[in-house]
């Protein structure tokens, strides 16, 4: 696997970024700024409420291969699992951020175009984005509108999928949301993502995988830190860490690579941006673009 890593300089310490795979919005004290995923600056951004979280469609669930009949490239379009589907699908591109109570959804500059009241966070995957916060998850559907509400008792982490949402409670060891539940084991666990037809689940020594079809859950893939606080999938490549990376592609069968990045600050924030990953370390005015090519 190649990788290749540039630094950018942004104006302002990143607090909340988001991608639809074409486009990265980075939202900051003095509003959101524009990007490619590659880093340059676009026109459009300004003035925006606070934002403590950002979520665009189509999200990070993008090439499957672990279904049988597909190919690795095949982007498959998610089946509706569980919950109250929205009332109105979510076009491509639809951009919307969380803070101070509510869910904004904003237009491409990042200008607010409409709201509603929820105390949470967004979260987006498989063409759909939710909000999720205080044991409960909505799923966001035409500006100002939100689902009925899924109850998610102890909520401790969740993956987007369309309609389904993969979590898991700080009550037990069960995963939930899939056809089945899962009993996790006893074992400290980190972030999460849906990447390469796998639900991923970082613990000590590793990475858990379930398939996110079947809910059969696989062996534990070794990595070299466990549990870590980031899991994105870039285009097929999962990519978790902390202070440094490791990727791999799941569909490919490539080999596990730890990336150094050599930060002055652990990452605040890491985002996948099609076949990029954004990191943003803490308090710092920049990022670190890393590709990862399988």
């Amino acid at each position: 696997m190649d990788v290749a890593v540039t630094r950018i300089e942004l104006p302002r310490p990143v607090r909340a970024a988001a991608s639809d795979g074409s486009t990265v919005w980075c939202a900051a004290g003095d509003g959101v700024r524009v990007y490619t995923p590659a880093g340059r600056p676009l026109e459009g951004g300004g003035t925006a409420p606070e934002l403590r979280s950002l979520a665009a469609v189509p999200g990070t669930v993008t090439a499957t291969g672990a279904v049988p009949g597909t190919l690795a490239e095949t982007v498959l379009v998610p089946r509706a699992f569980m919950g109250t589907p929205a009332p109105d699908p979510l076009p491509d591109g639809t951009l919307a951020g969380a803070g101070h109570g509510r869910v904004h959804w904003l237009g491409p500059s990042g200008a607010p175009i409409a709201g509603a009241r929820f105390d949470g966070r967004v979260v987006a995957g498989g063409g759909a984005i939710w909000a999720v916060g205080g044991g409960v998850a909505r799923r966001l559907a035409a500006p100002g509108l939100l689902g009925e509400p899924l109850e998610l008792p102890g909520l401790d982490r969740c993956a987007v999928e369309g309609d389904r949402l993969w979590w898991t409670s700080e009550h037990d060891d069960v995963l939930r949301g899939g056809p089945k539940e899962v009993g996790l084991g006893r074992r400290e666990r980190g972030a999460m993502t849906v990447c390469a037809g796998s639900l991923w689940i970082s613990v000590t020594g590793g990475l858990l995988r379930v398939s996110a079809w079947s809910g059969e859950p696989g062996r534990l893939v070794r990595a070299p830190e466990g549990p870590v606080p980031f899991l994105v999938c870039a285009n097929g490549v999962l990519v978790g860490g902390g202070r440094d990376l490791f990727a791999f592609a799941p569909a490919a069968g490539t080999p596990l690579r730890v990336i150094r990045l050599g930060l002055d600050a652990p990452p605040a924030l890491v985002i996948a941006a099609g076949r990029h990953v954004w990191v943003f370390p803490e308090g710092l005015p920049g990022a670190l673009i890393v590709t990862p090519s399988p």
